[in-house]
């Protein structure tokens, strides 16, 4: 099942101003190109014709195609932190809290194709450092949490995280492919964290 992301921020803020609506639907029209062309072949002016504004028009909100990528990404990852916190508040425990966190990442994601698009292409480029850096924050968090409760026989590194981000964007990758790899990924994520129980 394929979760449709077309026009989802222009659509579902209550209350827009027409400057505000014309911001969200650059980004939406940005987040649709890139995933359908990827981000070289995704113009400025394909996103205004997209978005049916003028291309100056584009420039009045944007200083670039990697800032209104960065945006996108910014977006996404606060709307999938929402989304990802209220589940994580539903379990009990370091390590079902830190499961819970990257299975839901991965299974959020891989049903909303050109969401994933655009968060594995900013990982890649220029654009994602802010994406990656409040990534990279949520799971050091989780995994301190684990260590500090004593279910992850680790001593923490930052190499560690960068190595689980990376399983979980694979996993992006493979699930939207129709893969069902979680179990193996996960498997793999929690004996990186030497947690007994994997």
């Amino acid at each position: 099942m394929i979760v449709s992301t077309t026009n989802f921020f222009s659509t579902n803020i209550l209350d827009m101003s027409k400057r505000e609506k014309t911001y969200f639907s650059l980004i939406d029209a940005s987040i649709d190109l890139l995933a359908d062309k990827g981000f070289h072949n995704a113009s400025v002016k394909a996103i205004c014709q997209q978005s049916e504004v003028a291309n100056g028009t584009f420039y009045n909100y944007f200083v670039d195609k990697e800032d209104i990528y960065s945006q996108a990404s910014l977006y996404i990852s606060r709307h999938l932190t929402k989304y990802l916190d209220s589940k994580k508040s539903k379990v009990k425990g370091a390590a079902n809290i830190f499961k819970t966190g990257y299975l839901e990442y991965i299974n959020y994601l891989s049903v909303r194709p050109n969401w994933a698009a655009v968060l594995i292409q900013s990982q890649r480029g220029h654009y994602g450092k802010d994406v990656w850096s409040l990534n990279k924050r949520r799971v050091s968090a989780d995994i301190k949490r684990g260590i500090k409760e004593g279910v992850f026989k680790i001593k923490f590194d930052n190499f560690l995280v960068d190595h689980i981000l990376l399983i979980v964007l694979h996993s992006i990758g493979q699930q939207i492919g129709f893969r069902k790899i979680e179990l193996k990924n996960s498997i793999a994520i929690m004996r990186l964290l030497k947690y007994e129980k994997s």
